[in-house]
């Protein structure tokens, strides 16, 4: 697991170091966004909660997988990060289309559901998935701005630090511009702390107009 994002195999316990410890960003954004949870009333405080437990989670299935290598990491990598873009994406659809909590949350399980379903049955299918999600995750952005407007310095943060993840994922992988297999700067590393901040940074942004603000 993780051939193809250019760090070498270590012989100890931790495969690839860098990859996996860098992994916890996730969990370390989660858990600094606690205060932004309490600042949260009524069904937005949960769609937070829920938001932050999947980024804590991902930050733990993204070390399994890079780290210890542990049976059924490869799903514990794949299920965390899209099962807390689907929160998000539907959450911030729902806010647009006035959904009602208990919808949001029936669509939110589904959707988790099928994904696990989807995974289990054929673990390939990983890409696919990832694009839908993010198909839901656009719509959601284009449907929540009918709710209230999404704070722009945090939308701007968020789109850039994402493009940065992006330019470091795809020229950090392996035989790419930037893959140093050796190298304590991994861009599959840097990719796991600029995602975790562009996700965290996306989902402040948009929380203004979930609940009905203006920015």
């Amino acid at each position: 697991m993780g051939e193809t994002d250019c760090e070498a195999f270590d012989s100890g316990w931790l495969v690839q170091p860098v990859n996996a410890l860098s992994s916890l960003a996730f969990t370390v954004v989660g858990i600094a966004m606690v205060g932004w949870v309490r600042a949260a009333s009524g069904p937005e405080r949960l769609v937070r909660w829920g938001f932050i437990v999947g980024m804590v989670a991902t930050g733990i299935g993204s070390f399994l997988y890079h780290g210890p290598q542990t049976s059924g990491s490869q799903f514990s990598h794949d299920i965390t990060f899209l099962v807390t873009v689907v929160i998000l994406a539907i959450a911030n659809l729902g806010a647009g289309l006035r959904w009602s909590p208990s919808t949001v949350w029936t669509v939110i399980a589904v959707l988790s559901f099928a994904t696990v379903v989807a995974l289990v049955i054929s673990p390939g299918v990983t890409n696919v998935i990832t694009g839908v999600v993010v198909l839901l995750l656009v719509m959601g952005d284009l449907s929540v701005r009918r709710a209230g407007s999404v704070s722009r310095p945090w939308f701007v943060g968020a789109l850039i630090t994402l493009g940065l993840a992006l330019a470091f994922l795809v020229l950090g992988r392996t035989g790419n511009l930037l893959c140093d297999p050796e190298s304590a700067l991994q861009g599959h590393g840097m990719w796991h702390v600029l995602g975790a901040v562009s996700l965290g940074t996306y989902a402040v942004a948009t929380g203004y107009a979930r609940v009905g603000r203006r920015a």
